[in-house]
């Protein structure tokens, strides 16, 4: 096998919160064969809820390992408009997709849902290593192998499932306390219909008592019915 040094130029969002990767975060890389790394270079990072993480098609300066919180992952069409794929749930890795393809940019984009914390490596630094490392490429096969059952289910039910039911699913995983406030253009395009059809959901779910619009977003007023519709 031919092991590809990537050299990637890395860029810094101004917004995000960085530092040395402290001393008690370490024993998290264990669980991904990675705990052998001379961890002078690794980063801890902090991202606020709606704060881009990574930008499709363009470079990605680190692998992610989630330690906390909470992402969407979305596709762009040709189009530019983005499609809601998956969530990851406080655990996982990101850039493991591009990383195995030795590519620079990222297939994909990612936003935090709630403030995220991650851990950092470097791809400049880390890069060779980890790829020569086979406990590592197992690990994340194994977790390649997750994400491409979770990509085939969430794209069957997008296919098969009542928008309604999607719908639901989205504002429970979304709310924060209990309160949605998502921009709304930006939830209809990455669930794949128009502005005034996710309005008049969201209108229909206030009427039948599960809803109520304030200032701050839509509260869920009833969330075991709307667990039910999601599951429906």
């Amino acid at each position: 096998m031919t092991y590809v040094t990537l050299n990637i130029n890395i860029r810094e969002d101004n917004s995000m919160q960085k530092q040395k990767l402290p001393a008690q975060y370490a024993p998290a890389l264990a669980e991904y064969a990675l705990d052998w790394l001379d961890l002078s270079a690794a980063m801890l990072l902090r991202f606020e809820r709606c704060e881009w993480m990574m930008h499709a098609e363009q470079e990605i300066p680190y692998l992610y390992i989630l330690l906390s919180g909470k992402a969407k992952v979305c596709m762009s069409d040709e189009s530019g408009r983005n499609l809601l794929l998956c969530y990851y749930i406080s655990e996982g890795i990101m850039g493991d997709v591009e990383l195995m393809m030795c590519r620079k940019e990222a297939i994909s984009s990612v936003q935090a849902v709630t403030p995220v914390v991650c851990i950092a490596l470097p791809l400049q630094v880390y890069a060779s290593a980890i790829l020569a490392h086979l406990p590592f490429v197992l690990r994340v096969a194994k977790g390649l192998s997750v994400k491409l059952h979770t990509s085939v289910s969430s794209t069957t039910a997008i296919i098969l499932r009542p928008f309604e039911a999607r719908l639901s699913e989205y504002l429970l995983l979304s709310a924060q306390n209990g309160v949605f406030s998502e921009r709304l253009i930006d939830v209809a395009e990455q669930l794949g219909v128009s502005y005034r059809h996710l309005l008049r959901s969201l209108k229909a779910f206030g009427e039948e008592g599960l809803l109520k619009k304030h200032s701050d977003g839509y509260h869920i007023i009833n969330e075991t019915k709307l667990r039910e519709k999601a599951a429906g």
